[in-house]
């Protein structure tokens, strides 16, 4: 089986459209996650990820911070 390895996508979608179009033959996707979060295109691109044949790992980075993280401290600048 090849997979081909995926994350950190952040709402990206001309970059996720871009590796995909790049990427070598595979069987498999597997997203490791942070799939939005600051990129233009969270709906758009959770759609695409959500088509691909590929398992998306718990708790990345963001499911971190959600549950730890103070908000309060969280740049406005990244919304």
């Amino acid at each position: 089986m090849r997979a081909l390895v995926i994350s950190d996508i952040h709402a990206n979608l001309q970059a996720l459209e871009a590796v995909l179009a790049a990427a070598p033959q595979h069987d498999v996707v597997w997203n490791l996650g942070d799939v939005v979060g600051y990129g233009a295109n969270p709906n758009e691109v959770v759609d695409l990820a959500s088509k691909l044949n590929g398992i998306v790992a718990a708790a990345i980075m963001t499911d971190y911070a959600a549950e730890t993280w103070d908000l309060a401290s969280v740049s406005t600048s990244a919304s």
